[in-house]
């Protein structure tokens, strides 16, 4: 058994998210590392068909909207202690993208949903996480680098993740916090415009391709195992945020 093996058998792993994209990749390669996964999102059936991809380990699919606190409350009392948990759950980022000027009041609400969400899942699961445990947020690369027009508010919830995580690691030390910041990801948030987005990708990112969910769960595999890595952003982008 290797070393990161070692390091993630038997232990358990809470996914926020796990019904698709990253969270899932994430959830797979936990478990492929004899991890118990808790898989968590809003819909019990995603849930369940992600869960059926999900080979070695354990796993556990629970819905939970991470937006109901007293939910997230009983979902997380239910799981007793955790070792690593993961936060990767997004809802579709680009519809709350406007102008300043022609924001509506519920598309800048719905910006800092993912904030709320990561705050009512580490109120619960703090008293949950084992001393050596990790936590691992997920955020968007338009926290360094938006885009021209139509991201303000946007990046401003992606920064407030960076500086949450920061804080996290501070307070919650020895408990390892740590915010993985992601460039363009082929993800269901891309559906409408995958093709658009894999051309742009391949010519004009750094490394010529369209990221994919494994690459992003590798990196969170790292943040989970490396027992000297804390209160640190860790950049996935193929070389967004330089460009």
């Amino acid at each position: 058994m290797s070393e990161l093996s070692s390091q993630l058998s038997s232990q358990t792993v809470a996914v926020v998210g796990a019904s698709s994209g990253i969270g899932l990749a994430a959830a797979r390669a936990a478990a492929a590392r004899g991890a118990r996964v808790i898989m968590l999102s809003r819909s019990q059936a995603r849930l369940d068909e992600a869960a059926a991809s999900v080979t070695g380990g354990t796993t556990r699919a629970v819905a939970m909207d991470m937006l109901d606190a007293a939910a997230v409350d009983r979902v997380m009392a239910s799981i007793g202690g955790i070792d690593h948990l993961v936060l990767t759950a997004v809802a579709d980022e680009l519809a709350s993208r406007a102008p300043i000027g022609a924001l509506t009041a519920e598309q800048v609400e719905r910006s800092f949903d993912k904030l709320r969400g990561f705050v009512n899942v580490l109120r619960a699961a703090a008293p949950l996480l084992r001393e050596r445990g990790s936590v691992t947020l997920l955020a968007g690369a338009s926290a360094e680098r938006p885009p021209r027009e139509g991201f303000s508010v946007l990046a401003a919830a992606s920064g407030s993740i960076l500086s949450f995580g920061k804080a996290l690691a501070l307070e919650l030390a020895p408990i390892r916090v740590n915010v993985l910041m992601a460039g363009v990801v082929d993800t269901a948030i891309h559906a409408g415009r995958r093709e658009q987005m894999k051309a742009w990708a391949e010519k004009d990112l750094l490394v010529r391709r369209f990221g994919q969910p494994e690459d992003i769960a590798h990196a969170i595999e790292f943040l989970m195992t490396n027992p000297y890595m804390t209160g640190h952003t860790l950049t996935v982008d193929g070389g967004f945020v330089a460009i």
